[in-house]
């Protein structure tokens, strides 16, 4: 019986799948069997981490910064304040970016439950102008901690960490989040490729591409709960420039 081997690529991975069912991008659920409140909450939360995940990993890179925006004591915001704030402040840096001939991307995350209200930011780097001075001459409410992205080109921590920064402030319908998380219009959208692959069965070890590595992390060989079909997923990463001048294999 052929399998279907599916492909999503996002900047400099490779995300792999080959099951005997097509790939939604989705975990999926059981139609059939009941699931429970807690199985529902942690599949969202695991499609939710994979979904940012390939978000930024497509339009952020080396160099680029995720950005916690805090509020001094004496000017913190109430969650309606705060989202006005965060929109003013896009506006502004959006603005300055033009200014300079460039355009702002970024995804943006709004955290204030159970803790003092912040917002994550996660924006391109603009080349010969120094951002984080932009950034800090705009943001006047308190202070703001740079992270550069490092050159994996893999950013699944950081949007698991997102994800779970902001999982109390999601649950609180009311006057809560609505969404995890807001991206500006001019995102990539990863690219999903689907074949047939006409054989009943694959590696239980598989080999990267050439120019790619396995993150052994990501492996994982099984059976669908769901569906009862074997599958096989993993995600492949580009080998950065300075690894292949030192002369790191092919293979994980």
């Amino acid at each position: 019986m052929p399998y279907f081997l599916n492909t999503i690529e996002a900047g400099q991975t490779i995300e792999v799948h080959k099951s005997f069912t097509k790939f939604t991008g989705k975990i999926e659920r059981s139609g059939k069997s009941k699931t429970t409140p807690e199985q529902i909450e942690k599949i969202n939360e695991i499609n939710a981490q994979n979904k940012l995940t390939r978000i930024i990993n497509a339009n952020f890179a080396f160099g680029d910064y995720h950005i916690i925006a805090t509020y001094k004591k004496d000017l913190r915001a109430d969650p309606e304040q705060a989202k006005k704030e965060i929109k003013k402040f896009l506006r502004q840096l959006k603005a300055e970016y033009k200014k300079v001939g460039s355009e702002l991307k970024y995804v943006q995350v709004t955290e204030y439950k159970n803790k003092v209200i912040h917002h994550h930011l996660i924006i391109n780097n603009v080349k010969g102008q120094n951002i984080t001075t932009i950034v800090r001459k705009l943001w006047t409410r308190g202070t703001t901690h740079f992270t550069p992205l490092d050159n994996t080109g893999q950013y699944k921590t950081l949007a698991e960490y997102l994800i779970k920064e902001t999982a109390k402030t999601y649950k609180e319908k009311n006057g809560g989040q609505m969404q995890r998380y807001s991206c500006s219009r001019n995102l990539k959208k990863p690219v999903t490729k689907t074949k047939i692959v006409k054989s009943n069965r694959w590696a239980a070890d598989p080999k990267p591409i050439k120019g790619y590595y396995i993150d052994m992390d990501t492996l994982h060989n099984g059976v669908n709960p769901f569906t009862g079909r074997e599958y096989q997923r993993y995600t492949m990463i580009k080998i950065p420039p300075i690894q292949k001048r030192r002369g790191i294999n092919d293979r994980a």
